[in-house]
């Protein structure tokens, strides 16, 4: 980062090349010579993602495609920018509904035109005294080194009151990020004790919710939009906690409201679909998937997902043709995508049955099953359980148990996942064969846990290690033996001295662990044991 805005690189992004030589312009008078300068947001992103740059000067509107806010979006989340970069988005347009879009991805600064030399060169140089003291948070975030980000934080809360704001923020999100659950409960509830703010209350409520203590978490998002109904982002929060408490009608309230303050919100169309769609409110759910589909056309967020919910709606529409039209699409939207291709595959299987075209039904599941076999890991629970239960339909009584004792395998502690289970044997008839099935698979889990945990114990890390790779193989999304195996690693690595390679290979394991199950009680300890193996010894 910069330490001046004479030093700084920046990148201009605007589709009209005058108003790119005026904003050239203006950074020539101010003293800056690194400048790049790109018209549309496929050259945007490719320089972004290719050089490191101290400020983005970016238009929201672009023309045909990506706006500045989709950028702005798929710049972060393929980290070609972090903390320490600055994000200005300028803008003609005053109109509510695209200021409440580009709010909720949080630049730091917006800025309406006409746009002056000298408001430019105000904001920017407040802005690079606040960001410059990021940069070393962002490297040790860019290299997975939560804990020492959050040390970092620490540090500069003791000395640079100017940035505490930011800093705190920063540190609370690190701290949901690496699941420490009881230490952001106590930071969040510090700094809401020196003053009411927004961010931190929602923060409290997603450590209640990430915990499980929905009821609790709810209270709280509702305190948040009594305070301040314009923080969306605590409505996305209340939605969630009122469908995990089995309230899904007033879910798709909350969202429906969220969306007509927010028009422009993919991700949060997409909600409201699909709480429409539990609800068993078709036409809404299929006008929502229908809109969400629209909203993220050019979005990094866009999803096959939301063609998937709005084939099954169409399906249970009883228009299972226009819903095969949907998955076509879907299958071109995302032609390298494997989730894509099961899901469709999948859902396929759901609309030939439903239309009485059991061999295409047939057909559809084969390719599901091939897919499934290709790659084992990170398969959707719903699209597995939504396969099992057309394979049940089908007559295919063995494949469906099959898959839904992969489920078990992978999920053996998840009670929610269960239960799915349970009701899924109940539903074909075999209740009392289904749970003794699902007894069974989670003992095996279990009992193999157990032996990895005495050959630890032993110091028999090798050995340990063996066996857990080899459960892997027919358990890929077990969170729990993925700890096992990365505490035997760093336990091998103890003993013997570390392993670059082997360090790589636990840090990514970890951060599936973050991703299959956010609650596991082993991953912040495993990741605290790792960042204390790979830092270098002090002094």
């Amino acid at each position: 980062m910069a330490t001046s805005l004479k030093q700084s690189t920046v990148l201009v992004v605007d589709d009209f090349p005058s108003m790119r030589t005026m904003m050239l312009g203006f950074l020539k008078t101010m003293g800056v010579t690194a400048t790049d300068n790109v018209g549309n947001a496929k050259e945007a992103l490719a320089l972004l993602a290719k050089k490191q740059y101290d400020i983005v000067i970016c238009d929201y509107n672009l023309g045909h495609g990506k706006n500045g806010q989709q950028i702005f979006e798929e710049a972060k989340y393929k980290n070609h920018i972090g903390y320490s970069t600055i994000w200005v988005m300028v803008t003609a347009e005053k109109t509510m509904d695209m200021f409440m879009g580009a709010a909720e991805t949080k630049p730091d600064d917006y800025l309406l035109k006409p746009v002056t030399v000298t408001l430019l060169e105000g904001r920017l140089n407040k802005l690079i005294e606040r960001k410059k003291l990021l940069e070393p948070i962002e490297k040790a975030v860019k290299s997975k080194d939560y804990i020492r980000a959050i040390a970092l934080c620490d540090e500069q809360l003791k000395v640079h009151s100017q940035n505490t704001q930011e800093l705190l923020r920063i540190k609370g999100d690190l701290l949901m990020t690496v699941g420490d659950y009881p230490a952001a409960k106590t930071f969040f509830e510090s700094v809401l004790a020196v003053r009411s703010l927004p961010w931190a209350k929602t923060g409290l409520g997603a450590v209640h919710f990430m915990t499980k203590d929905f009821f609790h978490a709810k209270e709280i998002f509702q305190e948040v939009l009594e305070e301040n109904k314009m923080y969306l982002e605590a409505a996305d929060w209340l939605a969630k906690s009122l469908d995990a408490l089995g309230d899904t009608e007033q879910a798709q309230g909350v969202l429906a409201k969220a969306m007509e303050l927010s028009p422009l919100a993919s991700g949060r169309q997409k909600s409201l679909a699909d709480v429409a769609l539990k609800n068993g409110a078709l036409d809404l759910a299929q006008s929502s998937y229908e809109k969400a589909i629209k909203l993220g056309e050019h979005s990094i967020h866009k999803s096959s997902n939301t063609y998937a919910g709005l084939a099954k709606v169409l399906t249970a529409k009883d228009n299972p043709a226009e819903a095969l039209k949907v998955l076509g699409r879907s299958k071109e939207e995302f032609k390298d995508d494997h989730e894509a291709a099961l899901q469709a595959a999948v859902i396929e299987g759901m609309a030939y049955h439903k239309m009485g075209e059991p061999e295409k039904a047939e057909e559809a599941l084969a390719v599901a099953e091939g897919l499934m076999r290709a790659q084992p890991r990170n398969i959707n629970v719903t699209t597995t359980m939504e396969m099992a239960n057309v394979l049940f339909e089908l007559g295919h009584k063995d494949k469906a148990c099959g898959l839904l004792e992969g489920v078990v395998k992978n999920n053996h502690e998840n009670t929610d996942i269960l239960n799915m289970v349970e009701a899924a044997f109940e539903e074909a008839g075999i209740g009392e064969e289904g749970s003794e099935l699902i007894k069974k698979t989670s003992q095996e889990v279990v009992d193999i846990n157990n032996q990895g945990v005495v050959l630890a114990n032993e110091g028999k890390f090798e050995e340990g290690i063996k066996l857990m790779k080899k459960a892997l193989q027919t358990a890929p999304d077990n969170d729990q033996m993925i700890t096992n195996l990365c505490g035997m690693m760093i336990g091998l690595m103890t003993k013997n001295g570390k392993d670059d390679r082997m360090i790589f290979e636990v840090r990514e394991h970890l951060d599936r662990v973050r991703k299959l199950n956010p609650l596991n009680t082993k991953y912040n300890t495993l990741t605290n044991a790792l960042s204390k193996l790979s830092s270098p010894p002090s002094a």
